[in-house]
């Protein structure tokens, strides 16, 4: 094995130099993440991103390329609020039974449709309020839980392999949170802070629900989840007031959020005051963010691995060319080894060019073996794509060393070009 605990392939120089006319990359130094609230869906937290986008844009105050992607908060117990609602619907003598599409308008304490069925069904009303106090105690109900029993490493293993895989690259990182989702953000901060250069990370929070705080919060004085929060411990002070709920202008996505909690609705409303708070606080923590050194390169898709001990723990891709990519041959015909750990923890990694005149079309197959002292380790490999984020967080106990050869099959990457318009994809395959 190699000596070193990191090699960079010197091919490569560090970087790829790419004819811009084939360049499938946009050449970025900062990594906008943001980590969504309860009772979000994936679908939601994309929305919530798009808007975010379109507030700050793709380039920082200094100059600096900003990706923005999502660290998806999976915690947030929407499916409960989903089956309550369809419950409570039920018991209205089956009059509303199967109109799901009023949930979310429900979410936001009413809209359109509501006023012309309570107008037509009075018990309407009733369920509507009643189902906005159950929601409004069960979500403090769930924050209140995980402030009591946060989750474990393993719910944020995800998170912690896109976040080595940052650092690598000398990224720079924005962490923004909303509600639930600051509490992994204080984790993933926890976690990246020691590792990355100081002052290459930072977070900013929005309606925290965690008295922690790593960066400048805002909250809302109306906000009745958060500051529910407070009979049962302490949480951050109160930075802005706004207009009861009668009186706030619509948010972003036509709706109000009877509760005062909601991202769109209260906290990036151009309508409210409050929003120029979130606003400075991001482009500050942009225009303020130190670059760290890197130490591998951004590729088309790429793919890290970590291990949770000491012991040599091999990355190995098979391109579609035929080449074996590990730490024998860190050079393939489409991509590099460009970090290479031979003792403890990782990470490994492997990136495939964004180069269109050298990547290559077909199934990359990605797989991990053993080389030594690593036997009842847990090793975790992560592929993400540039246009993506991740696509795919695997992870496997491992057994007795295999040398050079890697026993364990972790991915199939496909990569494939649209014969319409030309572009490329990396997707993942059984």
């Amino acid at each position: 094995m190699l000596s070193l605990v990191f090699i960079s392939a010197p091919l490569t120089g560090g970087a790829q130099v790419i004819n811009p006319d084939t360049n499938l990359c946009r050449e970025t130094g900062i990594e906008f993440a943001f980590l969504n609230g309860v009772q979000t869906t994936k679908l939601q937290a994309a929305q919530a991103l798009g808007v975010l986008i379109g507030i700050h844009g793709q380039s920082a105050p200094g100059g600096d390329q900003i990706k923005y992607e999502t660290l998806y908060n999976y915690s947030n117990g929407f499916e409960d609020f989903v089956e309550t609602f369809e419950q409570r619907l039920q018991e209205q003598d089956g009059l509303l039974a199967g109109r799901l599409e009023l949930f979310f308008e429900a979410l936001n304490g009413g809209g359109s449709w509501w006023d012309n069925i309570t107008n037509s069904v009075p018990a309407a009303a009733e369920l509507l309020n009643g189902f906005n106090d159950w929601r409004n105690a069960a979500t403090i109900r769930y924050l209140t839980a995980m402030l009591g029993n946060p989750p474990t490493l393993a719910n944020y293993m995800e998170h912690q392999s896109r976040i080595d895989n940052w650092i690598l690259e000398g990224k720079k990182i924005l962490l923004v949170a909303h509600s639930q989702g600051n509490l992994f953000a204080n984790a993933a901060y926890a976690y990246a802070a020691p590792k990355a250069a100081v002052g290459s990370v930072k977070v900013v929070h929005i309606a925290p629900a965690s008295p922690t705080l790593n960066g400048e919060h805002t909250l809302a004085d109306k906000d009745l989840v958060i500051n529910g929060l407070r009979a049962v411990g302490t949480v951050a002070d109160i930075t802005d007031s706004i207009p009861a709920y009668q009186q706030r202008p619509a948010g972003i996505n036509g709706g109000k959020d009877l509760l005062g909690h909601g991202l769109l609705e209260i906290y990036i409303n151009p309508g409210l005051e409050i929003s120029n708070r979130v606003k400075s606080h991001i482009t500050t923590a942009l225009s303020t963010l130190v670059a760290p050194p890197a130490r591998a390169t951004s590729g088309f898709f790429t793919t890290t691995l970590t291990w949770d001990g000491s012991g040599d723990v091999d990355l190995h891709t098979y391109e579609p060319g035929g080449s074996h990519v590990y730490y024998r041959y860190m050079r393939g015909a489409s991509g590099y080894l460009d970090v290479d750990n031979t003792v403890a923890y990782g990470p490994e990694h492997y990136y495939a060019s964004c180069d269109s005149a050298r990547l290559q079309e077909g199934t990359y197959r990605v797989a991990i073996a053993n080389y030594a002292r690593a036997a009842g380790r847990v090793a975790t490999v992560q592929v993400a794509s540039w246009d993506d984020g991740v696509l795919g967080t695997k992870s496997v106990t491992l057994g007795a060393a295999t040398g050079d050869n890697p026993v364990y099959a972790m991915f199939n990457v496909v990569v494939s070009k649209n014969a319409q318009n030309g572009k490329y994809s990396a997707t993942l395959a059984p």
